[in-house]
């Protein structure tokens, strides 16, 4: 995966976020964009025009990269107020100028209905004019729009083939993916032998996603040797290059067996947090029940009372459940002073990780995903 916002990148794979506890793994699908293509990094000094600065100038000169990078801008909200529709106009134009990024991301916007109404076949021409032009990343969509696609769109076997040919040839994110799809017998035939062939073969090209799945696979892969050290190393790598969900994994693995050596104290909270602050509902629920209960830090009912709040503000109707019975406990132990300060605390916490990011990467720049998606995990358990 990209490490910068400048990298051209990649909009929808499919991923899973398995708890712990589970027994099988369920596919799901997700939008993962860097920051804009473009986009300019955090803390960048120069200014982009404005849409009306651009608009009352003379269009025919602005170029395509200027065009790219106001796209970003507003997608983003780095730069210029986040304004989606408004990224879309300008992806349009550098797209009707040939740019393939731009079209691949045009394809994205209306498959995801970013700005742009929902349109699978619109998003589908704009893949297909991008794949033409020899983008890889529109083909991968492209494949993942055919396998997940509604009504007239849906064809397994023609994204299954789509993915193929790109894992042919090396291409680390199509490689991984049919890993999931062997893994779940989605349009292939069930086979997990298959499933850890491609997933060995990402992870070689260094594919996070890849190494987190190997590292699931030897944690608590089913009919799979359970190996944790392995486990350990491969998530290690996947959490090192920002892949939230090895973070969250990696965390849990670490706190579950003792015996497994940590590189320091705090790995197994550290990566729990960022993975919280990635937006992982899951790993909030776990922080807070270290906190209640005491353990890895000394028992704080106060900060166990807020990671719920945070768990039940992140997860919403799927975290329900578990954040209802985590905070009963905690509330019948704090005053409502202490209670409204938590609420506070945790409401400022939210304000300042809004998002949610499938990477979290060490320059920065990090990967949101799409709220048109959904990751979806085993239980906080």
């Amino acid at each position: 995966m990209p490490s910068t916002a400048s990298d051209s990148h990649f909009h929808d794979s499919w991923r899973r976020f398995a708890g712990a506890s589970a027994c099988s793994l369920a596919i799901v699908f997700l939008a993962a964009p860097l920051c804009g293509q473009g986009a300019p990094a955090s803390g960048g000094s120069e200014r982009l025009g404005t849409l009306d600065e651009v608009t009352t100038s003379d269009r025919s000169s602005a170029s395509t990269e200027s065009e790219m990078q106001l796209a970003g801008a507003y997608l983003t909200g780095k730069g210029e107020p986040k304004d989606p529709a408004r990224a879309a106009y300008w992806y349009r134009k550098a797209a009707d100028r040939g740019n393939q990024d731009a079209q691949n991301e045009l394809g994205y916007l209306y498959m995801s209905g970013t700005g742009v109404p929902h349109d699978e076949m619109e998003a589908s021409k704009w893949f297909a004019r991008a794949m033409g032009g020899g983008s890889q990343e529109a083909k991968l969509n492209l494949a993942l729009l055919y396998l997940k696609g509604d009504g007239r769109l849906r064809d397994v076997n023609l994204g299954t083939d789509l993915l193929r040919q790109l894992a042919e040839k090396g291409n680390a994110h199509a490689e991984d993916i049919l890993g999931v799809l062997y893994l779940s017998g989605y349009g292939v035939q069930h086979d997990r032998k298959m499933a850890e062939t491609w997933f060995a073969r990402a992870a070689k090209g260094k594919n996070p996603e890849g190494e987190y799945e190997r590292g699931n696979l030897y944690f608590i892969g089913p009919d799979h040797e359970h190996d944790l050290r392995k486990a350990a190393k491969f998530l290690r790598r996947s959490a090192r290059a920002g892949y939230v969900p090895a973070m969250y994994m990696l965390g849990v693995l670490l706190l579950a067996h003792p015996e497994v050596v940590r590189q320091r104290e705090d790995e197994p909270i550290e990566m729990l947090r960022r993975a919280a602050e990635a937006g992982a509902w899951q790993a909030s629920a776990r922080l807070g029940r270290l906190a209640r209960d005491g353990r890895e830090r000394p028992r704080d009912l106060a900060e166990a009372f807020r990671w719920f709040l945070i768990e039940e503000k992140q997860g919403g109707q799927e975290a329900e459940p578990y954040a209802r019975a985590d905070l009963a406990g905690c509330r019948q132990a704090l005053s409502a002073g202490q209670q409204d300060e938590e609420l506070r605390r945790a409401d400022d916490w939210i304000a300042q990780h809004r998002e949610t990011v499938l990477y979290m990467l060490h320059d920065g720049a990090n990967i949101p995903l799409h709220a048109t998606y959904v990751i979806e995990v085993g239980g906080a358990d």
